[in-house]
């Protein structure tokens, strides 16, 4: 699916030229109720059926359009990670969150998140990190690693059970 810019000049007396760009989506944008689509430039255009992008990554966040392209460059870098990745969270313009497939939030630092995604990606392919019983993995600082329990998996640790 394409969108298209037009673009109307005039460049002599009793001549219009008109362009007409057409452009690839390459995330949606939810804002307010409604959705845009985003293409690599940064520029959007609403949707009226955003089911009909329901494969698309899905962006929110008031800076998020801008940052599109240099997000997917990003998880670009560790792809069978960034298959896994359904919607992703401007934090201002600095940083990202991103939501998994199983639903983990993965808070990516402002400084160095290209070194923070591979880390995640290399500690995925040596634990299975992202598939334990996780809410959050918090990588916002640069020397450790910060993850949530889900409230179930928090209470089985609290409760000593036969196998401790």
């Amino acid at each position: 699916t394409r969108f298209q810019c037009v673009i109307l000049a005039q460049s002599l007396p009793d001549e219009l030229r008109l362009v007409i760009e057409e452009r690839q989506p390459i995330a949606l944008w939810q804002r307010e109720g409604s959705y845009h689509l985003v293409d690599q430039y940064g520029d959007t255009m609403p949707v009226a059926n955003a089911a009909r992008y329901a494969g698309m990554l899905v962006l929110t966040g008031s800076e998020a359009p801008a940052g599109a392209r240099s997000l997917l460059d990003l998880l670009a870098l560790e792809p069978a990670l960034a298959e896994r990745v359904v919607a992703a969270q401007r934090v201002g313009a600095r940083r990202w969150n991103l939501i998994l497939d199983n639903g983990v939030d993965i808070r990516l630092p402002e400084e160095e998140p290209a070194a923070a995604w591979r880390a995640l990606a290399e500690m995925q392919r040596a634990e299975g990190l992202i598939d334990r019983d996780l809410v959050t993995i918090d990588m916002r600082v640069p020397d450790r690693l910060v993850v949530r329990l889900s409230p179930e998996a928090a209470e089985l640790r609290r409760t000593p059970g036969d196998d401790t």
